[in-house]
């Protein structure tokens, strides 16, 4: 870790600077929280397509407190999430207009230095909707991220899509980490 004063304090997980982006490239079957520092659970913003439920119990394992964990699920149904966790109503994966305007107020909740979100598979995004308007949208994102000092994760089954399409993906961000 480096010895800058502005860093993410880890002892376990991937490390980010404040307000850096990262790309992080995973299995098919393996969760991204996992990969994410203990410390990032105290404020924690989820972008996912796993039922928020789901979502919660992993994070309450992992000893996260599920009341400082919000999500915004990515999901064709209805949510019937009554939990502690806070949450939105489902996006469907490719209104990337809708998922811009709540990961802003989500963003704005966790407050400026002060968190992290987690993009917990990016292939979702990329099934249902243009690799142009994916690849603008992550870039949209991460800004979003970069302005708030938020440290931002964007999770990818890297094995999924052609190395074009990755190279694309990662221009978005600063840092790339394969956690495979």
């Amino acid at each position: 870790m480096s010895s800058n004063e502005d860093a993410v304090d880890v002892t376990d997980g991937i490390s980010l600077e404040t307000g850096q982006q990262a790309l992080l490239s995973v299995d098919s079957m393996q969760s991204p929280l996992r990969e994410l520092p203990p410390s990032a659970y105290a404020n924690l913003l989820v972008v996912a397509s796993t039922a928020p439920a789901t979502v919660a119990s992993e994070l309450s394992a992992a000893g996260a407190d599920v009341h400082t964990v919000g999500q915004i699920p990515i999901s064709g149904s209805e949510s019937d999430y009554d939990g502690p966790m806070w949450t939105c109503d489902p996006l469907v994966p490719d209104d990337l207009t809708g998922l811009s305007m709540r990961l802003s107020r989500g963003l704005d909740a966790l407050g400026a230095g002060r968190g992290w979100v987690l993009f917990e598979n990016l292939n979702v995004f990329l099934l249902y909707a243009s690799e142009d308007r994916v690849v603008r949208f992550l870039d949209h994102a991460t800004t979003l991220a970069r302005e708030r000092d938020i440290c931002g994760v964007y999770a990818l089954v890297r094995d999924a899509v052609d190395d074009e399409t990755y190279a694309r993906l990662r221009r978005a961000v600063d840092v790339e980490r394969d956690c495979r």
